[in-house]
């Protein structure tokens, strides 16, 4: 990053990285931005493209909010830079002509002491990588962006490498992802190591480190291993489960959910399904209902990883019952949360809005802001997509309603700032510039810390 802020003659660094890795990467981008030989405002842009959306119009509404993020920071630092009021919404029928234009318009209102622009463009994923390769080239060719650099950050695929390679001394690319082959050598280690370890074996020989196939003699003074009927009395006073207690039942329980992760890793979902699914029924014959409900919710997702859309389905209607009965309202919602995403991936649109939706209802319910508000959120966003904005503003306000009774730092953790911004840009399209401009203040004030405002103040 420090060559790419010092060294102005590159247009585009293109970084590749893993789907774990991509937050980690783009806080590091992020945290260039404040390197003191830079002088361009970095403009983080994630909308996705979608088989029937190609992102531009989502990415000019973050350039938008991002643009009067930064005004009104500088207004508030008072320290003598401004920037001027940002420009009505160009009109263009061509979502990507009007990204450009948006552009294009910031970088005249960001003159002296700025330097032009840096737009990292990092969508959550991308399902048309012809067509975005053809867009970013497009917009590195026109001469009125000249002064816009774009970093371009996929944990997808390198689908933009062949415009990094054509820009030649130009661009700059770097591969941040992890080393598959490796980690899943590293994992089997581990692995075969936690199968070796001896029963009553603690510590980190539990967990995969190397160590003796035989237990150690016991040490002088050491708590022996609890006889069966010593532990289920003890589990008895506790009021746990004496599974909860049972050094074997747990060993046994890790290799399992480690052996799914593996598989799952090693592009093997079946016998991660298998592996889960006994992992699950472990839990449930040992009367661990939280625990099983966990293993469950990881259980649909293995699924769905295999292709199984149907069955997921099925297996987090399941989940959201068996959690319910067991009073696990938090995971309750999870489960609704989890239905709505699958019914999306089952491209049933108006299903998963509704699921949303009842999530978001759910999440009030459970006194769990963070999942009601996204569900709220995703309810919204695909309201809007379906070209229904004023019930789509009725659900973001909803989410927002959420969040003004969640604690300070339950709001920052939440997607209610996303939210903000997003019904804020359905306000702007309408021509309620006053209402956008109170919307983008309150996204910003959402994820300011409580500290933070204090001493602001």
């Amino acid at each position: 990053m420090q060559w790419f802020i010092v060294a102005r003659e590159l247009r585009l660094l293109h970084v590749t990285t893993s789907p774990e890795l991509r937050l980690a990467a783009l806080e590091h981008i992020a945290a260039a931005e404040h390197h003191g030989d830079n002088h361009a405002p970095f403009f983080v842009l994630e909308t996705p493209t979608s088989e029937g959306d190609d992102g531009w119009d989502g990415r000019a509404e973050e350039l938008h909010a991002d643009y009067e993020e930064l005004r009104t920071l500088l207004t508030d630092a008072n320290e003598g830079i401004s920037l001027p009021q940002a420009w009505a919404p160009p009109r263009a029928q061509i979502p990507l002509v009007r990204f450009g234009l948006e552009v294009g318009e910031a970088l005249r209102r960001l003159t002296a002491p700025f330097d032009g622009l840096v737009l990292v463009l990092a969508p959550i994923e991308v399902r048309q990588p012809k067509r975005w390769v053809a867009d970013l080239q497009a917009l590195l060719t026109r001469p009125e962006l000249k002064k816009a650099r774009f970093i371009v950050v996929e944990a997808d695929g390198a689908h933009c490498a062949r415009v990094a390679e054509a820009l030649g001394k130009q661009a700059e690319r770097v591969d941040a992802s992890v080393e598959e082959k490796a980690a899943r050598e590293d994992m089997a280690r581990v692995l075969a190591s936690m199968a070796s370890a001896p029963v009553g074996a603690t510590g980190a020989r539990l967990s995969g480190a190397a160590g003796p196939r035989v237990a150690p003699p016991p040490r002088p003074g050491a708590a022996r291993l609890m006889p069966t009927a010593q532990r289920e009395e003890l589990a008895r006073q506790l009021n746990v489960a004496p599974a909860l207690l049972d050094l074997e039942f747990q060993q046994t329980l890790r290799r399992k959910v480690f052996s799914a992760a593996q598989a799952l890793r090693e592009g093997n979902p079946v016998l991660a399904v298998q592996e889960q699914r006994e992992a699950r029924d472990l839990c449930l014959a040992a009367g661990l209902g939280r625990e099983a409900v966990s293993l469950d919710l990881v259980l649909g997702g293995y699924v769905l990883q295999a292709g199984r859309h149907a069955q997921a389905l099925e297996i987090f209607r399941e989940v959201r019952q068996r959690a319910e009965a067991h009073q696990l309202r938090d995971m309750a919602v999870q489960a609704q949360l989890a239905q709505a995403s699958t019914l999306l991936v089952l491209q049933r649109i108006e299903d998963a809005t509704l699921a949303y939706a009842e999530a978001g209802q759910l999440g009030m319910a459970a006194s769990s802001p963070m999942l009601g508000i996204e569900g709220y959120r995703m309810c919204g966003q695909l309201l809007a997509a379906a070209g229904k904005p004023l019930e789509a503003a009725t659900v973001w306000k909803r989410a927002l309603d959420v969040a003004s009774k969640a604690s300070p730092d339950e709001r920052r953790t939440t997607s209610a700032p996303e939210a903000a911004r997003q019904l804020a840009a359905l306000c702007r399209q309408h021509g309620l510039k006053t209402q956008a401009e109170s919307l983008e203040a309150q996204a910003s004030s959402l994820e300011t810390p409580v500290v933070a405002r204090a001493q602001e103040a």
